[in-house]
């Protein structure tokens, strides 16, 4: 009885200890291992069963399921980025999966930027396959395709520092190239040899901070070090690093205010900083000219948006900007692929229904592309992604139902949704910051109510300098949102993602209305326009 009593009662002492360690148990594991087993309990099953068929149809049906879900899970990152990644290995093997393989790919590099390189790789082995079993007909439109994707991974290389890695992926962009008689060829010869100088460059750069490591009064070493960085690399911020006990005055007063970026210059020091930039480039070797003068072309246009008086400095700054353009041209510099920055273009007129439409049906009338059907949300992307800081100025109009109308906004690297009446008129504001929606977070604006049959005018500004973000907003001219905060605090709210990572879009829920006008100006960098198919085509004017 003594033994069996002793039994009983070390039972319940297991009883009693067992939940308390299966809590620490589930507390040790790594947030991978719960998100593969919350992947494994909710679509384990049908993983297996679809990889099971012949028909390749369902395996990209689920991926675009998982991308969907990816879309929902931003705040899970690991989650998410599973899911992108199940999406890219369901869909990837098959051509009609490669827009969802890249698509996942594309959200996964948006939402994790220390993944940008991964993914750019597997979107070159994605396109690789897609072009390895396409036809004829359609054998051109996947060969660009595959070009940009092995451009944007030779990108990734380089920023990282590894031109070897880069020059190979130009080299089977050549070759690409050349099979299907690309005009990309002379752009991509031309990376070629600037992968080599910048290796070269690089080569020198670390024998140079090796010199200063040993002897840090090396003034002649730190100067060269500080034009290399500026001039050959185009790296005024790591040139910065260095400029302190250079002799050169010029360096010492222009070189720490050129890291800080055009974007944030005050007016009278866009000029200049631009008429330096200026006096650079006629000096620098003929690799750099170009880079240069592009950035003294920015100064000048920062300055031309900012001085709208029309005197002698507009003047001034006018026949500069005129003359680095005829410059750059004539050094073989790249013309922007956006058209100029500070120039209004008319992006609703690229919105295509049949192949931009997101969520619920959508329609275009004349130039506004409208929403007719009510449902919980109808989204719509406009195929433009801006790269750098820019305005948008909209007109819209809600004709039935009291939900949201919400604007879709790149944010740098991030994202962020602008909501009005949301909620059924319960709030306005930014969703999400810090993880909390527009109705809760320090950009609410409660009640917010629309009245329909009204037409809106909406302006937003969006920028971002080291990371610090500003998005502003009035609605016909009284002021909406002013929000200043870490760029990482942004992400998109709930079922309101970005249909495509980085480009804008926009929508109703629960009710109609239509887009009127849509115009979009850069203040910095450059607006892509890609098409839902992978094709590029000019931002209208």
């Amino acid at each position: 009885m003594g033994h069996v009593a002793g039994g009983r009662i070390a039972v319940l002492g297991l009883l009693v200890i067992l939940p308390g360690a299966v809590r620490a148990a589930e507390a040790d594991k790594t947030a991978a291992e719960k998100a593969a087993e919350a992947f494994e309990s909710l679509y384990g099953a049908d993983v297996r069963r679809v990889k099971a068929t012949r028909d390749h149809k369902d395996d990209v049906e689920f991926a675009g399921r998982f991308l969907d879900a990816a879309r929902q899970a931003e705040s899970q990152a690991e989650f998410m980025a599973l899911l992108c990644e199940k999406a890219c290995d369901l869909a990837g093997a098959f051509p009609e999966g490669a827009a969802t393989a890249v698509a996942a790919m594309e959200l996964l590099s948006a939402k994790a930027p220390g993944n940008a390189a991964a993914c750019a790789e597997r979107i070159v082995e994605v396109r690789q396959r897609q072009f390895d079993l396409s036809r004829s007909e359609e054998r051109l439109k996947v060969g660009e395709a595959l070009i940009d994707a092995l451009l944007v991974a030779c990108d990734a290389k380089a920023r990282a520092a590894a031109y070897g890695d880069a020059t190979a992926l130009c080299r089977r962009a050549l070759r690409v190239a050349t099979a299907v008689r690309s005009e990309k060829r002379a752009e991509i010869d031309s990376r070629i040899r600037a992968m080599a100088d910048a290796a070269k460059v690089a080569r020198e750069v670390e024998e140079l901070k090796g010199q200063l490591a040993k002897d840090p009064q090396n003034a002649a070493a730190r100067e060269c070090l500080v034009r290399l960085c500026l001039v050959d690399l185009d790296n005024p911020a790591e040139a910065a690093k260095y400029v302190e006990g250079v002799a050169d005055e010029s360096l010492c007063k222009y070189v720490p205010a050129a890291a800080k970026g055009a974007e944030t210059a005050p007016e009278l020091a866009c000029m200049e900083l631009g008429e330096w930039y200026r006096s650079v480039a006629g000096a620098a070797g003929a690799g750099a000219k170009a880079a240069m003068l592009a950035r003294a072309r920015a100064y000048y246009e920062r300055f031309l948006s900012m001085h709208s008086s029309a005197d002698l400095d507009r003047t001034k700054a006018s026949l500069a900007l005129k003359k680095v353009e005829e410059d750059i041209k004539k050094f073989g510099g790249p013309p922007r692929k956006s058209g100029p920055v500070d120039v209004w273009a008319d992006v609703l007129a690229l919105v295509d229904p049949a192949r931009d439409a997101s969520e619920g049906k959508w329609l275009r009338k004349g130039q506004a592309i409208v929403g007719p059907v009510a449902a919980p949300h109808t989204k719509i992307v406009i195929p433009v992604a801006p790269q750098g800081n820019y305005k948008l100025q909209a007109r819209f109009v809600r004709v039935s139902g009291t939900d949201s109308v919400g604007f879709i906004l790149p944010v740098g690297a991030r994202g962020v949704t602008l909501m009005m009446s949301a909620w059924y008129g319960h709030a306005a504001g930014l969703g999400n910051v810090n993880g909390r929606d527009a109705a809760s977070n320090e950009t609410s604006i409660r009640p917010h109510t629309l009245e329909n049959g009204h037409e809106y005018q909406l302006n937003v500004e969006v920028a971002v300098t080291e990371g610090q973000a500003r998005v502003t907003a009035t609605l016909d001219g009284k002021p909406l949102i002013d929000w200043k905060g870490p760029e990482s605090a942004l992400s998109h709210q709930g079922l309101w993602g970005p249909p495509r990572p980085g480009f804008l879009a926009v929508g109703f829920s629960n009710s109609t209305g239509a887009f009127n006008s849509i115009r979009l100006k850069m203040a910095s960098g450059e607006a892509k326009v890609i098409r839902a198919d992978g094709a590029i085509v000019p931002l209208p004017k």
